[in-house]
């Protein structure tokens, strides 16, 4: 089994709300704080951090995210796929928050795992502000057959008769937009969901991951026929 690693690490606005990973801002501000004995201390409205010492903790925290896969592949012998985290770190180095915002690995206790490591972990001290981290993930699926690749469109009709309860998710993070991959296993003439992961678009969205999961398990799905599926869809 082999983890690859790559990284991203940017800035994002110090105090305040929570921007969009896709829309930071990268201009300073013109706030300075005045001392009685310095020159006025200038802070830029993002942090900086740095990108080799990130790097650094994100290796050695492998052996532990490849331990979740391993716990993960005792109930899914075929897990596998790419996990993409957001991150923001506080100028203590501590986690402030994460998410996961692009997932084809589809099984929220394996990504919760991965995502309890990150928050527990100390990172390089940004300074200026609070940094933000993007980091890639992805485990290959070891010596187990894959399962067949499924289109959305095959769960769609099957969706649609859940859609009350999936939206009861939805609701409380209207602005915020999810994907899922699903694993299906054959039962009897149908299918019975026996993973799920969650990706979404925004920290927003990330308390309804959970709620989501719940929705889409008891979920009876078209039969895979003699070998499971795995499926990817939009919420």
């Amino acid at each position: 089994m082999r983890l690859i690693l790559s990284f991203i690490v940017g800035t994002v606005a110090c105090g305040g709300g929570t921007p969009e990973p896709q829309h930071v801002d990268t201009a300073p501000t013109a706030t300075a704080t005045a001392t009685t004995s310095h020159a006025p201390v200038f802070r830029q409205e993002l942090g900086s951090i740095d990108d080799r010492a990130v790097s650094n903790t994100f290796q050695d925290l492998s052996s532990q995210f490849e331990a979740c896969q391993k716990s993960g592949l005792r109930h899914i012998p075929y897990l596998s796929g790419r996990v993409k985290f957001f991150m923001r770190v506080g100028e203590d180095g501590k986690t402030k928050w994460t998410y996961i915002e692009e997932s084809t690995l589809g099984d929220f206790d394996t990504e919760k795992c991965m995502l309890d490591i990150l928050e527990a972990a100390n990172w390089p001290k940004p300074i200026g502000g609070d940094a933000q981290v993007q980091r890639d993930l992805t485990f290959d699926p070891g010596e187990a057959r894959q399962p067949a690749d499924w289109p959305a469109d095959k769960v769609a009709a099957t969706l649609g008769k859940h859609k009350k309860d999936i939206d009861k998710c939805l609701e409380p993070a209207a602005n915020a937009k999810f994907n899922v991959t699903a694993y299906v296993e054959p039962h009897g003439k149908e299918g019975r969901v026996v993973a799920v992961g969650v990706a979404t678009s925004s920290k927003e969205g990330a308390p309804q991951v959970k709620c989501i999961v719940d929705a889409l398990k008891p979920v009876k799905m078209p039969s895979p026929g003699g070998y499971p599926a795995k499926v990817s869809f939009g919420l």
